[in-house]
């Protein structure tokens, strides 16, 4: 039998291997001794995530991936979030993961370089099968990103530099999914046992690349954390080892030795952050210090001869891409150039700025073309506590305007506030399903009640406009 460990995020006893650590710490967890600050993240994200689903769920892309699994014809277990129908588990997973990949907006945690909330496609498809309430949903939440964040902490940024994707999220999701199916401590070892005979192999460069099938990695996380939790629950056992073993999930990520990842002392979920632009996290900083000057010194952005960005090694790798003649939404979700391009002609970068027209507008592929990245070794030097960014606009009369972002907003230490969460949220939510909806289920999210149950937020996000 699987020791528990206690339910607080503090360090479990050292005899403890870590998947069993983490299996016990899920198993402990129970929503009424949550702090109310964790609780508090937890709704944020949850709220964070619905968004990026709904908006998500409109694009070309998430439509061709929807209407794939829709055609399998799935027993309907659980809904596609954004869409009026349901599909198995799994597949509901799937499909509704991809959709919230596809403009870069959801959430992220520096420290491990994954996005935690690749699980929650996974929790809301089992949550609604158990029929489980609101308040089962967040503690399932809370457990699957600090299971993830750990994981993917002990991996970042060797993984990344090694070519891989960290898959933590996969391993996240099916601890809360163990968690929401009411197995014990050994049963949720046990599923995150066998998520390893599901979750992808996740090539980092196939991502960054930018193809218009890329969203479905997000999406076979999410999967994969279902069916490992699935498989545990119908009896089968996984690989307890998963996590720690020399050959095991980290040490492949990252070559080298296994630390006890389950040794943390903090809630990791109050550090990961919700981005306050689209686009991966990595051109967050030169996109905001470009707007900021755009604003500061009302440019003309038909004004900007060069555009010098300097910045770390991990931005360099990913995000030093342009995007071509004919570029596409996902392309432009993971370049730098285009991201500092829409900042500058659109003083904004949100899903609006990937729509077809934005990203084939002249002016803004212009600005992008005229970007030029390099390594700044004090940058550097700060990462990844900081992911720094030095921006320098040369106007057309020789004028230099510079902006260092150490923080972008969004941050955990520079947080977006409850009306800008919640106006990212309607931004999305709004044109698709209408202002009453978009106030109740934030409503709902943000101040939990007894009672709530998962199946009346998916009902109202699976309304027509």
């Amino acid at each position: 039998m699987t020791t528990p460990v206690d339910a607080s995020p503090g360090a479990p006893p050292a005899a403890v291997p870590p998947t069993a650590a983490l299996a016990g710490l899920t198993a402990g967890l129970r929503f009424e001794d949550l702090p109310a600050e964790v609780v508090a993240k937890a709704s944020a994200l949850v709220l964070d995530f619905l968004g990026a689903s709904v908006g998500g769920s409109g694009t070309p892309e998430a439509g061709v991936i929807a209407e794939l699994v829709r055609s399998r014809g799935s027993a309907p277990q659980a809904t596609v979030l954004g869409r009026d129908w349901r599909t198995s588990v799994v597949d509901a997973a799937y499909a509704t993961g991809a959709a919230a990949d596809i403009f870069e907006h959801q959430d992220g945690y520096r420290f491990g370089g994954f996005h935690p909330s690749h699980t929650l496609p996974a929790l809301f498809a089992v949550a609604e099968q158990q029929q489980a309430g609101l308040a089962d949903l967040l503690t399932a939440t809370v457990a699957a990103y600090e299971v993830a964040n750990r994981i993917g902490r002990a991996a970042h940024p060797q993984a990344t530099q090694a070519g891989w994707f960290p898959t933590a999220a996969a391993f996240g999701a099916a601890a809360g999914c163990a968690k929401l199916l009411g197995l014990d401590a050994t049963g949720i070892a046990d599923a995150v046992g066998a998520t390893a005979f599901f979750a992808p192999a996740v090539l980092i460069e196939s991502i960054f690349a930018g193809p218009s099938a890329k969203p479905a990695f997000a999406g076979q996380l999410a999967r994969a954390g279902v069916e490992g939790a699935l498989h545990a629950a119908a009896g089968l056992t996984g690989w307890r080892e998963v996590v720690e073993h020399p050959r095991g999930l980290v040490a492949a990520l990252t070559g080298g030795e296994v630390d006890n990842v389950a040794l943390i002392d903090e809630w990791t979920i109050l550090d990961v952050h919700q981005k306050r632009f689209a686009g991966c996290r990595h051109t967050h900083g030169a996109g905001q210090a470009a707007l900021e000057l755009a604003i500061e010194h009302d440019l003309d952005p038909t004004r900007v001869r060069e555009v010098d960005v300097e910045t770390y090694d991990i931005a360099m790798l990913l995000v030093d891409r342009g995007v071509g003649p004919d570029p596409t939404t996902v392309a432009c979700t993971l370049s730098l150039p285009y991201v500092v391009g829409a900042a500058l002609v659109d003083r904004e970068v949100s899903g609006a700025q990937y729509a077809a027209d934005r990203i084939n507008d002249p002016a803004v592929l212009s600005l992008a073309d005229r970007v030029r990245m390099r390594r700044a070794d004090d940058l550097e030097a700060r990462y990844p506590e900081f992911t720094a960014t030095r921006v320098t606009l040369t106007l057309d009369d020789g004028t230099t305007h510079t902006r260092q972002v150490d923080v972008p907003a969004g941050d955990s230490r520079a947080p977006l506030t409850r009306e800008q969460l919640v106006a990212k949220f309607d931004a999305y939510v709004v044109p698709r399903l209408g202002r009453p909806v978009a106030a109740q289920v934030a409503g709902t999210v943000l101040e939990p009640r007894p009672g709530s149950r998962v199946t009346d937020l998916v009902r109202l996000l699976s309304t027509p406009s």
